[in-house]
């Protein structure tokens, strides 16, 4: 495929237009659930509607907007434009709200199709612990995992506590996946040889070895996602991790676990 710079001359009007008017993007968003008249869109954004209806003209004329009846909708072009723009202001709010962490943090352990979605995770909250309590995150992240009833991990890192979590899930039915580099994998060979040898035994537990350097630890349940990255000087952050709430956070973790899963091997017990 060409570079996008190849490409942009023939867009760029197109993308000036998602700026230059607020109006004009925000009656973009509020079309994506649905139709709505020149008066309830005034009414929602506190607009008079002959600006409403200026607006929506131009856009009718672009062919973003149609009107069936009193309600105008997004045509099939619009949709697809709005659910772009939707992705991208998700995406600058997420990246503005946490800016510091994702400038300090390694995000190579993201494929790029899943950081274009990024936004997804928005409705998030950054779990950081103090020099008094410095595995509070940690604790916190042990306690919701441990109530789920379905746990997908990837990790190239132990952190304390956590053989014993997966130990009480898999015994009290919970379906657990988890993905390990082979070196961490080796280490629980030998040092938590007595719990995987309980394990062994349970039909709900699946381990999959990955042989590749992993700069990225995430467990996606039925209803979080927690994400932590290493930093960019390499070293695990366990002071740190951003819990992800909402269906639309799960299944970006759940993707990102699917794009880890299709590159490990599953181990036979």
């Amino acid at each position: 495929m060409n570079a996008s710079w190849d490409y942009y001359d023939l867009a760029e009007d197109h993308l000036k237009a998602f700026t230059r008017s607020a109006v004009r993007t925000k009656i973009m968003l509020r079309l994506r659930d649905g139709g709505m008249t020149a008066n309830d869109l005034g009414a929602e954004m506190n607009m008079r509607t002959s600006t409403i209806l200026h607006k929506i003209k131009e856009m009718m004329e672009e062919d973003l907007v149609m009107k069936k009846g009193t309600r105008y909708f997004l045509t099939n072009i619009g949709k697809i434009q709005t659910i772009l723009l939707d992705e991208l202001v998700a995406a600058i709010v997420l990246l503005n709200q946490y800016k510091d962490y994702w400038l300090n943090h390694d995000l190579r352990g993201i494929p790029d199709h899943l950081l274009a979605s990024i936004g997804m995770i928005i409705q998030s909250e950054m779990m950081t612990s103090d020099p008094l309590t410095p595995l509070n995150a940690l604790d916190n992240f042990v306690k919701e995992v441990s109530k789920s009833n379905h746990v997908c991990g990837v990790s190239s890192f132990i952190a304390p506590g956590f053989a014993e979590m997966i130990d009480n899930c898999t015994k009290r039915g919970a379906r657990i996946e988890l993905i390990l580099t082979q070196e961490l994998y080796d280490i629980i060979l030998n040092d938590q040889t007595e719990i995987l040898a309980n394990l062994h035994g349970f039909g709900n537990l699946k381990i999959y070895t990955i042989n590749s350097d992993m700069n990225i630890g995430f467990t996606v349940t039925e209803s979080i996602l927690a994400l932590a990255l290493c930093r960019n000087d390499g070293k695990i952050d366990l002071g740190s991790e951003i819990i992800c709430n909402g269906n639309y956070a799960v299944e970006w973790g759940k993707e990102l676990f699917r794009y880890y899963k299709t590159r490990s091997d599953l181990i036979k017990f």
